[in-house]
């Protein structure tokens, strides 16, 4: 289902001719016609905002989009490659937290963070559910350890393996065999009063969106992962929690006592607290697994432009306006 959005307006007065909104719509809203932009497919427009923002005389308008001015000027990103990069590889998944609770604006600043997330067509269509009570993360957990305990009972035996295999598939199969001797281990240290599935984190993060909508598994992992980094930097850990997504979208029970509706299913979620431990040092990863086309020894033959530089009169306009 589509979001409803607002078309944007064009002054004409104001408008330098520039086309880059033209250029940036991913909807085709726009068409320049006399030498100006017009909005000429309106009920396409998907509310981006990319327009407004590129825009170099505030020429667009849009009913529900505020537009400011960027806090730094020119056009350098808020954040170095090198300090980006530091920040990727420190942080950490964290299973030890304190028992401090978290105070409710550092967990709004988190939650905040998703929302500038990309989402497809900008249908900004995340939802999340933030269990705080230590009694409802409880019961969460319970009712999680049980779900598993009934998977894992039937992988023991045989015939429990053979229709895991016809209905999961092979692999499927033999990675909940392999699991069983962690299980086992995880359960007798959960009987010691021990949280091996949310590590006695004071906030539990799900996320969930249609189910019928290819971008939803997207959407919803990059917010997660967005309120993550926020996360570390506000001091904050958190680790990302499997287990109980997939425990969501096959336990029925579950998934109504979460509030989940139906044609929902849940696509991330996370643990979160002050972590009750620090990392010394920044762990390497194995090199990233890329298919290289061919390339030629022989030198181009053009040099590439940027999508705005195909429009050769436009910095002549931005000065002339």
């Amino acid at each position: 289902m589509k979001r409803e959005v607002n078309k944007p307006t064009v002054i004409a007065t104001d408008c330098s001719g520039c086309e880059r909104c033209v250029a940036v719509c991913p909807s085709f809203v726009f068409d320049m016609i006399r030498g100006k932009s017009e909005v000429v497919r309106g009920n396409w427009c998907i509310g981006c905002g990319h327009c407004g923002a590129v825009c170099p005389t505030g020429a667009i308008l849009y009913a529900g989009i505020h537009f400011e001015m960027h806090a730094k000027k020119g056009t350098v990103p808020a954040i170095s490659p090198e300090d980006l990069g530091l920040l990727l590889r420190e942080r950490r998944s964290v299973r030890t937290y304190t028992l401090d609770p978290i105070p409710e604006e550092i967990l709004n600043k988190v939650l905040d963070a998703g929302r500038y997330a990309p989402t497809g067509t900008n249908s900004q269509n995340v939802h999340y559910v933030v269990l705080t009570s230590p009694d409802r993360i409880e019961e969460l957990r319970k009712m999680t350890i049980r779900f598993y305990d009934k998977i894992f009972s039937r992988a023991r035996g045989w015939l429990g393996m053979l229709l895991f295999s016809l209905i999961a598939g092979r692999k499927t199969a033999q990675y909940l065999r392999d699991s069983l001797p962690k299980v086992e281990y995880a359960n007798e240290q959960m009987k010691q009063g021990k949280d091996r599935l949310f590590y006695h984190a004071p906030v539990v993060i799900l996320t969930h969106a249609e189910s019928w909508d290819p971008c939803s598994s997207f959407n919803c992992s990059v917010a997660l992962y967005h309120c993550s980094l926020m996360a570390h930097t506000l001091g904050l850990g958190c680790c990302f929690n499997g287990f109980l997504s997939n425990a969501v979208n096959h336990a029925a029970k579950i998934k109504r006592w979460l509030g989940v509706p139906p044609d929902h299913k849940c696509y991330s979620a996370m643990t979160l607290g002050f972590p009750n431990v620090e990392y010394l040092r920044v762990v390497h990863r194995d090199p990233p697994k890329v298919a290289k086309e061919h390339v030629s020894n022989e030198e181009p033959t053009f040099k590439p432009r940027s999508v705005l530089s195909n429009y050769p009169d436009s910095s002549a306009r931005e000065q002339k306006a």
